[in-house]
């Protein structure tokens, strides 16, 4: 597995273990153990923080109203998008797992959230402007031919793209620039 690389699956349980999130049950509880800790005290109604794991399993069996978090809200992600266009060579710095989190709780938890079509389409907007300037940053470091692609600023997804999509490549680039230097 190459340095900084994570899978799909393992960056899903990554996510969903470390990841906390505010719900709302409507059950009565004192606490849920589990092996990476005690959850709780539930009171109808009265919000409590649980991993995302739990969130989504309370939430698949209508146990609870998922609260999304503070970034994901049609201002917050306004000015992340405003912050992208303004800045045409950085990217903007963004939650680490943003692409995930908010892909998870379109899927489970789409009622939840408020203004739901609106924040999708900025969540598209913003991740089309972050693809672009990557692109771009690539095009340049392959024009150099460079020894090192610096970019700042990215989350989890946008790493595993770039090693998944041009990790070879670039062994490859860097492999005929030692020949030509030889």
């Amino acid at each position: 597995m190459q340095q900084g690389y994570i899978n799909a699956e393992m960056s899903d349980f990554i996510i969903q273990h470390s990841t906390f999130i505010n719900i709302q049950p409507n059950f009565d509880l004192e606490k849920l153990q589990f092996i990476s800790g005690y959850f709780g005290p539930f009171k109808i109604n009265q919000i409590v923080e649980v991993p995302l794991w739990v969130a989504i399993e309370l939430k698949k069996k209508n146990k609870c109203r998922v609260i999304p978090p503070e970034w994901l809200s049609i201002e917050k992600l306004q000015q992340k998008l405003d912050e992208e266009t303004i800045n045409e060579l950085e990217l903007a710095k963004m939650e680490q797992y943003y692409f995930e989190i908010s892909s998870i709780l379109f899927s489970y938890c789409r009622d939840d959230i408020k203004d739901d079509d609106k924040i999708k389409l900025l969540l598209e907007d913003i991740k089309t402007r972050r693809e672009s300037k990557i692109q771009k940053k690539i095009e340049e470091f392959i024009q150099r031919g460079s020894d090192a692609l610096k970019i700042n600023n990215l989350n989890q997804h946008e790493r595993n793209k770039i090693y998944s999509n041009f990790y070879g490549d670039l062994k490859k680039l860097r492999q005929l620039k030692l020949l030509s230097e030889s």
